[in-house]
């Protein structure tokens, strides 16, 4: 079984989105990322494998295997991450601010009879942790194009350009032109707008 955890970054906490495929589970709420250090950051973005274990004093829970530099780190109930958390991750019910959710335990005890049901079936369950996309089209468009894509950007306003030039032309042309002409606008067009909306992605300090 594999899930995915969608995160988004801030600087009291990190909340996230628990999905399998396109179905939500939860959302979730860790501590900032502060380069994974011990007890006060969150982990580092990767692939671990996710285990059912047993101990005293918390009975059944998922234990998170592997993690680089972090030991024992859990899905358990909590609803504010600097307060409750260590490193582990907790499944909330709703958001409401960062690093702050509400209704832990009924969603961790949703999360856990999930993902128990499918280790006792013999499955292997791992979690990818990834940085949440959320860009919109204005966005989009406003970020910094790639240097590649600023010159194709260019070739295609030239190419619109020298399109519109021969269908505004004063003078007759032949049918052929002016339909080549047609083209160039609108594969300009195409080309430049595809161009802008190529972003580069922004370098942070976060996993």
């Amino acid at each position: 079984m594999e899930i995915t955890l969608f995160r988004k970054y801030h600087e009291m906490g990190t909340n996230g989105k628990l999905k399998d495929g396109e179905q939500l589970l939860c959302h979730t709420i860790e501590l900032p990322w502060l380069q994974n250090r011990q007890n006060v950051s969150c982990i580092p973005e990767g692939r671990y494998q996710v285990v059912k274990r047993n101990t005293k004093e918390r009975g059944d829970h998922l234990h998170v295997i592997d993690v680089p530099g972090r030991s024992w780190i859990l899905f358990h109930p909590a609803n504010n991450a600097l307060k409750e958390i260590k490193g582990c991750i907790a499944p909330v019910s709703k958001l409401d601010a960062p690093g702050i959710g509400s209704l832990s335990r009924k969603a961790t005890d949703k999360l856990l009879g999930l993902l128990f049901e499918a280790i006792d079936r013999g499955e292997e369950v791992f979690i990818t942790i990834k940085k949440e996309v959320d860009m919109n089209i204005i966005n989009r468009v406003k970020a910094p194009t790639p240097k590649f894509f600023k010159v194709l950007r260019n070739v295609g306003l030239a190419l619109a350009a020298a399109g519109g030039a021969i269908l505004a032309s004063p003078i007759a042309l032949p049918a052929g032109i002016v339909t080549v002409g047609g083209y160039l606008i609108a594969g300009g067009s195409v080309l430049s707008a595809v161009s802008q909306a190529t972003v580069e992605e922004p370098t942070t300090d976060r996993p």
